[in-house]
């Protein structure tokens, strides 16, 4: 007599996590503040009216309509996300819940007024500049093996020479050079103590940030005031004849500071060396599995040398922004935590550079829309009171919390990242 056992498998794959629960408990939370801002914060006649500087009234939307209309699309996509065989979808929905946010805030800071359209994605794309650079920064530390927390000191002290080297040598030009090679130098400083002298990783960002928020403070008091060369000015916009005058697009692309241009030829410049190129491929290597890359010829310990000084000097490009292409000054520690919000950009754009700009791009909307809602000082709705200046000044930086909290445990990053490499 044979006896059969048959093992029952019971699969979980389609029942949601509890990270799954508490993301579509935070979507249902946001929809209902968008049905709440239709109900109480706008009243039944308030239209809602984008416009532009050439071309006028750009459309006209009723607000409480648009609202309810949001709200509900949020719970629908809540309720998407409660299916996991729809993870392939994940990130359409998670980008899709992005735009439907930002816009459904748009609306009701400019219900019973207009606001310009094109004005506002300009001013985000500017926002989005230094973290897209210190974003494209941190991809090329990370994906060689090489932990770069210290993108924000990289930055400050890119900042603090690009005012020094522009009043120097009276050229913001060579201020913006000097800036990104000094970038390249506390790069330089980062990589001698994690690959040669193998610090740990965190540690020798953490010290390079102490290093530049106490340093550039000194040598700003002690030199640059007293010599009178703090202030040499800021960069204007470039404006590129013919593409500028393009109807919405052109003031968006071609009018800019050097800096946003030279942001957007870096990113298609990093996306294709990273990705389409044999030194990308041998740089991503060494961070995935360096052993491996050893035993094919490559170099890797010299490799991540080259690739965290090539952080470093775009990192001081991003620095440069804050300093010339502003306020024309140096303040002490005027970064204000932009390069791990950079960090954040990068980890939720999956150390991508695009997927790095597209985060960044969601960072920088936060910034530029509380800067617009300090000035126009919505009135939250049943309380009737305006948003406190120091809560919307604090939003970008919730909104970074939210956002990693959401992503961390689902990026992956390099495999061997933060290990040293001892060749055999």
């Amino acid at each position: 007599m044979t006896v059969q056992a048959k093992t029952i498998s019971v699969s979980k794959g389609t029942l949601p996590g509890l990270r799954d629960v508490l993301v579509t408990l935070f979507i249902l939370m946001l929809g209902a503040v968008f049905v709440l801002l239709a109900g109480y914060g706008t009243r039944p006649s308030d239209l809602a009216t984008f416009t532009d500087q050439k071309l006028g009234t750009l459309f006209v939307l009723p607000s409480q309509a648009t609202l309810r209309t949001i709200g509900i699309l949020c719970f629908f996509i809540a309720g998407l996300r409660l299916f996991r065989v729809l993870r392939t979808f994940r990130s359409i929905l998670n980008w899709g819940l992005a735009f439907l946010a930002g816009f459904a805030f748009l609306v009701w800071v400019s219900s019973g007024t207009s606001m310009n359209l094109p004005g506002m994605v300009q001013a985000t794309l500017t926002a989005a500049t230094p973290l897209t650079l210190g974003a494209m920064s941190g991809i090329f530390c990370e994906r060689s093996g090489i932990i770069n927390i210290a993108i924000e000191g990289m930055m400050l002290w890119g900042a603090f020479a690009a005012v020094a080297a522009a009043s120097l040598f009276d050229s913001l030009w060579m201020g913006l050079l000097v800036a990104s090679l000094i970038g390249g130098v506390m790069a330089a400083l980062h990589a001698v103590l994690s690959i040669k002298y193998k610090v740990d990783q965190i540690i020798s960002g953490t010290v390079i940030n102490i290093l530049a928020a106490g340093g550039t403070r000194f040598l700003n008091i002690r030199l640059l005031e007293p010599a009178g060369m703090s202030t040499p000015g800021s960069f204007g916009l470039m404006r590129i004849p013919a593409l500028a005058d393009i109807p919405i697009l052109g003031p968006l692309l071609f009018e800019n500071q050097p800096t946003v241009f030279i942001m957007l030829v870096l990113l298609v410049l990093v996306q294709y060396v990273v990705f389409s190129t044999p030194w990308g491929l041998r740089m991503r290597a060494c961070g995935e599995h360096p052993r491996a890359a050893d035993t094919v010829g490559i170099h890797v310990n010299q490799m991540r040398y080259v690739s965290v000084i090539l952080g470093g000097l775009i990192a001081g490009l991003g620095g440069a922004y804050f300093s010339l292409g502003v306020v024309g000054t140096f303040e002490d520690g005027m970064t204000r935590g932009q390069g791990f919000v950079a960090l954040a950009a990068m980890i939720f754009g999956n150390w991508n550079p695009i997927g790095a700009f597209l985060a960044a791009l969601l960072f920088g909307f936060a910034d530029a829309l509380q800067v617009k809602m300090q000035i126009i000082r919505p009135i939250l709705p049943i309380i009737n009171q305006p948003i406190p200046p120091e809560f919307l000044q604090a939003a970008p930086y919730i909104l970074t919390i939210i956002v990693v909290a959401g992503v961390v445990g689902r990026a992956i990053p390099p495999a061997a990242e933060g290990k040293p490499y001892e060749k055999q």
